[in-house]
């Protein structure tokens, strides 16, 4: 249909019916099945093209050299990019991998071998504080296998680290330079460890990456297959990324990666096109050895090393199981500064005389799905052309796109529905409109001056370590990305005043409303995110564990249901009022919150009401090593940190949930910072900061090993409770 011969009550019942075949496809198709994916990706394919047909045919005026002619071609230019990309998503996603049947087989080779395979753990760190690195640290030495090293790669050259590997019984190395950033610093430990333990297999972990206890055993019984150089794990995180903590989303979306790493990096490996991501990895030694080591000549090492095996035909192989947690971004700065490294990455590789355009040894589907991944950060300038349209229009009468509100039926929004749809349909439900749009949009502006420059000037930058553990006790502003969404604001609003609202009204200035209307909003939330919230320190996140256990009490059982915990508090419901009334603040009382794990734990605080309890940790005792009850703080810190951090409980929502998300949207917008995190504690720097001294006195134990059962009331003064 022509939008010349319908009417707009023709066109909206076009689009209605439109979008009744998409949400049809939505509920009855399976995303989990292949030809469903195919199904409703070519309904979505051909929406796209029929959009894009549209747009070059009919929304342009004739070509002549003016800006009235050329903005709109500009426009349509990296629109066109959009639509490419975004064409080539839906194709790739119709393959998809799971390999958790041979990640058991490995497992049950692995747990049957007399003897397994080497590994060498590598903790890549330059300058995290030790309350960061011992989480890694202490989960890999947790990790469930016969035979690994843990090696602390410090680039930061710290005599207090050093004293602290010694400490806990993990090695240590450094060199005198940093050449090579992070890929220089594993060529270092290469080199060094081949010296000694010379392990045929290395796990590669950033520092504040833990690994859980059973990645070992579900990856390394995997390289029987020949083909296989790389075995890459996807990241997850224990805490809210700047999006979802200041949007107050953290318990109702998903990270932004999630769809990258659930979704998008299987459909690759569907392809043999997954690649390694730098952390959570396990590699071949010998493979290494095939490409002169780790490459160091761009600041992504990781998708690098993939494309530099494909040439020796090893793949990457994709296993999509959570086997590592993570610590995200925590400011707006460091999650744009970790995506401008990516950017810049991913550009430099593109241009290497080895790499996926210019080498030799590629495939042409390896070297397409190189493309797709540089095209998505081609995406961003277009993000800026979508804010900056409504504004041209309004101050300096150049419309981007021509349409009348029939077309918008016919075409714009069948399509644009459909996306949303089908992203959400094919991501399980991790995609949401505004939230998703919302993450990119943050960092279009930096994202597109790092494009830029990397175009210009793409190498000799130096590598910028994402900043993890800082002081978020306070509110804090980037106020040059806050500043630019609020002049979108207020430009669009001036421009929508003096123009279309107040001069004279037609289809097309209609349009133009409706699109300024849409780019305020969207630009309203962006500025949201920038004005940065507190958060809590890290010590003191609660992670959810909805366990039901007993509490013992002076000898007797009673039923609870421990509900969070953290490295150092514990939040219980009791499920009988009765004993809610019989405890009181002071009591020791003892739980297992995790298999063949004890605590003992103070009660700080008790709510009838509610029939909680508030806990503070004062002992531990770990039955899978040994007997030994652990009462110094420093003890009950360690074995509650490796305990928590490899064997960490789902911590953040596996989909999205919108009416919650638009719920804390709302709070988010109508209440100050001061009134949503008021009460925030401020974050203080101790031993376990970069200035840490180099040796820790051990406190005394307080009291000689006994049955954590024999704790009783606080009343009775036991030295557990001292």
């Amino acid at each position: 249909m022509s939008p010349e011969v319908v009417t707009l009550s023709d066109a909206i019942l076009f689009s209605l019916l439109a979008l009744a075949l998409i949400m049809g496809c939505a509920w009855l198709l399976d995303s989990r099945r292949g030809k469903d994916r195919v199904i409703f990706g070519m309904i979505l394919i051909v929406m796209l093209l029929n959009y894009l047909y549209f747009r070059i045919t009919k929304t342009l005026p004739d070509f002549e050299w003016s800006a009235y002619a050329v903005w709109p071609r500009a426009y349509l230019s990296f629109e066109i990019v959009v639509i490419f990309y975004t064409a080539l998503s839906i194709v790739f996603f119709f393959r998809r991998t799971d390999h958790g049947a041979a990640a058991d087989a490995s497992e049950l080779t692995i747990a049957g071998a007399a003897s397994p395979p080497a590994v060498d753990v590598f903790i890549c760190t330059y300058n995290e504080d030790l309350s960061i690195l011992e989480r890694t640290i202490l989960a890999a030495k947790a990790i469930d296998y016969q035979s690994f090293t843990v090696w602390v790669l410090d680039d930061g050259r710290r005599d207090w680290l050093e004293d602290y590997c010694t400490e806990v019984g993990v090695r240590y190395l450094r060199r005198n330079d940093n050449v090579g950033a992070k890929g220089g610093n594993l060529n270092n430990a290469i080199q060094q460890s081949a010296k000694e333990t010379n392990a045929p297999f290395i796990l590669i972990l950033d520092a504040d990456f833990a690994p859980q206890r059973p990645i070992l055993k579900r990856t390394v019984g995997q390289f029987a297959d020949p083909q296989i150089g790389v075995i890459q794990t996807p990241q997850f995180y224990y805490n809210a990324d700047p999006v979802q903590h200041n949007l107050l989303a953290s318990k109702a979306w998903v990270d932004d990666q999630r769809i990258f790493f659930d979704v998008m990096q299987p459909s690759k490996d569907g392809w043999g096109a997954a690649f390694c991501v730098g952390t959570s990895c396990i590699v071949r030694r010998d493979a290494l050895g095939l490409i002169g080591g780790m490459p160091q000549e761009t600041v992504t090492e990781d998708i690098h090393l993939t494309y530099r095996l494909l040439q020796k035909g090893l793949k990457t192989r994709w296993l999509n199981e959570r086997l590592s947690v993570g610590l995200s971004a925590e400011s707006l700065s460091g999650y744009i500064t970790q995506r401008c490294r990516w950017c810049l990455g991913t550009i430099q590789v593109a241009l290497l005389r080895d790499g996926p355009f210019l080498g030799r040894g590629y495939t042409f589907l390896q070297r397409l799905h190189y493309f797709h991944g540089l095209l998505f950060w081609f995406c961003r300038p277009f993000i800026l052309l979508l804010m900056a349209a409504p504004i041209l229009y309004y101050f300096l009468g150049l419309p981007a796109i021509q349409m009348e509100p029939e077309a918008f039926f016919l075409y714009a929004l069948p399509m644009v529905g459909g996306m949303w749809a089908f992203h959400a349909w094919v991501s399980g439900r991790r995609s949401m409109p505004l939230f998703t749009e919302v993450s990119q949009m943050v960092s279009a502006v930096p994202i597109t001056i790092a494009l830029i420059h990397a175009l210009i000037h793409p190498f000799g930058r130096p590598f910028k370590v994402t900043a993890k553990g800082e002081d978020r006790a306070r509110v804090d502003v980037l106020y040059p990305i806050a500043g630019t969404f609020l002049l979108v604001i207020i430009l669009t609003f001036m421009g929508m005043l003096n123009g279309p609202l107040m001069g004279t009204y037609n289809d097309l200035d209609g349009f133009s409303v409706a699109w300024g209307m849409v780019v305020m909003v969207y630009a309203f939330v962006s500025l949201l995110v920038c004005i940065e919230l507190p958060r809590e320190p890290l010590d003191s996140i609660r992670f959810p564990l909805a366990r039901q256990a007993n509490l013992v009490r002076d000898g007797n059982l009673v039923p609870c249901t421990i509900n969070t915990i953290s490295i150092s508090k514990a939040e219980i419901t009791l499920h009988d009022n009765r004993t809610a009334r019989q405890i009181s603040a002071g009591d020791i009382l003892i739980f297992s919150p995790f298999a063949d794990f004890d605590v003992a734990a103070r009660v700080s605080d008790v709510d009838i009401a509610r029939l909680a309890l508030s806990m503070a940790i004062v002992a531990v005792r770990d039955r899978r090593y040994d007997w030994k009850i652990r009462q110094t703080a420093e003890d009950v810190r360690r074995k509650m940190i490796q305990r928590l951090f490899s064997e960490m409980p789902q911590a953040m929502p596996a989909r999205a949930y919108p009416l919650a998300a638009l719920r804390g949207l709302w709070r988010r917008t109508f209440n100050p910072p001061s009134k949503l995190f008021g009460s925030i504690e401020k974050h203080e720097v101790s031993v376990r900061s970069r200035q840490a001294p180099r040796r820790w006195q051990r406190r005394r134990d307080l009291a000689p090993s006994m049955p954590l059962l024999q704790v009783r009331a606080a009343s009775a003064g036991p030295p557990l409770a001292e």
